[in-house]
């Protein structure tokens, strides 16, 4: 899968807010930020288009599950992800997003 679009301007602000969000743990395996034994916490583009900055395409994942992720997930294919906990919220405002707003 290849990335598309190119990070906005206030990235490291949009970043920050994720993090925050998050409260620094991985969503999904809950290690905080602990970047010498290699849980740096990152914010990844689930449909990996660096430019789509939707709330539910953000996840702030340590870099062990970033890396675990990273281009298997296919956000038109709903049937194949992994419906754990910590990606319900993404797949939710995913599907959201694609609703007809009348």
């Amino acid at each position: 899968m290849k990335g598309t679009g190119e990070y906005p301007s206030n990235w490291p602000e949009i970043a920050a807010r994720i993090k925050k969000k998050c409260a620094g743990k991985c969503e999904r395996c809950r290690h905080p930020d602990d970047t010498p034994h290699g849980y740096t916490f990152t914010v990844h583009h689930l449909d990996m288009d660096k430019g789509n900055c939707a709330d539910w395409n953000l996840a702030g994942l340590c870099q062990r599950c970033h890396l675990r992720i990273q281009g298997r997930v296919f956000m038109p294919q709903t049937y194949m992800f992994e419906h754990s906990d910590w990606f319900k919220p993404h797949l939710e405002g995913y599907l959201a997003s694609l609703e007809v707003k009348v």
